[in-house]
């Protein structure tokens, strides 16, 4: 296992210990949860930004929406009732 990576398989299932095979989880799953923390710390004032702009985000999809209704009630009344004899 050089460098504390994980063994291959040969050497998993025929040279390590049961105790070597525990302790290597141990150091993986240590290490993952390692990355975990660091990237909440990185990538914590992204998602703060993120999370506050969900109501602006909402916001804009209203009041899109309702323009959008808007324009498609009144486009329908002229292109129906316009277009009648």
């Amino acid at each position: 296992m050089p460098n504390g990576e994980m063994p291959s398989w040969e050497e998993w299932n025929s040279q390590l210990t049961e105790e070597q095979r525990q302790y290597s989880l141990y150091k993986t799953l240590e290490s993952i949860n390692d990355k975990l923390a660091e990237r909440e710390i990185v990538c914590g004032k992204r998602f703060d930004k993120l999370e506050k702009g969900k109501k602006w985000n909402t916001a804009e999809s209203l009041i899109g929406g309702i323009i959008g209704g808007i324009i498609t009630v009144i486009g329908g009344w002229t292109f129906w009732k316009g277009a009648g004899p």
